[in-house]
């Protein structure tokens, strides 16, 4: 069994592609390349994705036909054998201690999941807000909010988890966007055990979705699918009753 692999969820990521696997391959610069490997999960792309994956160097590439990143990432957690499951968005670029970092995190056994921000790589009053909100404002209201009703946040994009783990959840919950990865933070959480979010344990990612919709608008949707979620979620829930709850919290999708 390999200690890590890196799962890459994708969708018409085109040539793009090929630069987040080879960050992930990249990995063997400081840590040795048996110990982790890499797939991605075509999540049935009508573009050339699949191709440029491979000629980045993924160990693995499958198809996962179900529309969705939750999706393609329980289908790669699927075809995984790591201890460790970690997972990276199609159009981030990690740098080359990643897993480096991820291992040292999981050495405390008491952690069963970990995750860190997005550097967008903003310029001016947006990189400063950025710096604050990601590294004082977030960890402090987790934190909180964390000792009202144990929580934890994990960005989907970037974020690492105990295959033991996802096993006592069910594997990853098969639900869409907007509030996928809070999901997954709050059944280990309140499940299985310790979450934690690494201000440090940063990769690159493209700032085109802020682009696209607006940075507040976008901050604000992420809020409260991430309070949707909070809310939803029981303090102690069975694993018998994971369905339900989603049901009931995703039932009134949110608007993208």
């Amino acid at each position: 069994m390999k200690r890590f692999s890196v799962v890459i969820p994708a969708y018409n990521a085109g040539p793009a592609i090929e630069r987040t696997v080879r960050s992930a391959v990249n990995q063997q610069r400081t840590i040795s390349r048996d110990d982790f490997e890499v797939i991605v999960v075509d999540n049935n792309s009508k573009d050339q994705t699949a191709h440029f994956a491979e000629l980045g160097g993924a160990d693995k590439v499958v198809k996962e036909f179900q529309k969705g990143t939750n999706f393609a990432r329980n289908r790669g957690y699927l075809e995984s054998q790591g201890e460790i499951v970690c997972f990276l968005d199609a159009d981030c670029i990690a740098p080359d201690d990643w897993l480096w970092k991820i291992g040292r995190v999981f050495n405390d056994l008491k952690v069963q999941a970990c995750g860190g921000p997005y550097d967008y790589g903003f310029h001016g009053l947006k990189a400063a807000a950025d710096v604050v909100y990601t590294r004082a404002v977030f960890p402090f209201v987790i934190g909180l909010l964390s000792i009202i009703k144990g929580t934890a946040i994990l960005i989907g994009g970037n974020f690492a988890v105990r295959r033991s783990a996802i096993e006592k959840i069910g594997g990853i919950p098969l639900v869409t966007y907007w509030g996928d990865d809070a999901l997954v933070a709050t059944l280990v959480r309140r499940m299985v055990g310790k979450v934690r979010f690494v201000s440090n344990l940063n990769v690159k990612s493209s700032h085109d979705r802020f682009d696209d919709k607006g940075f507040f608008r976008l901050a604000i949707g992420y809020a409260r699918a991430f309070f949707r979620v909070w809310k939803g979620v029981p303090r102690h829930p069975k694993r018998e009753d994971i369905p339900g709850i989603i049901e009931r919290i995703f039932k009134a999708p949110l608007n993208k």
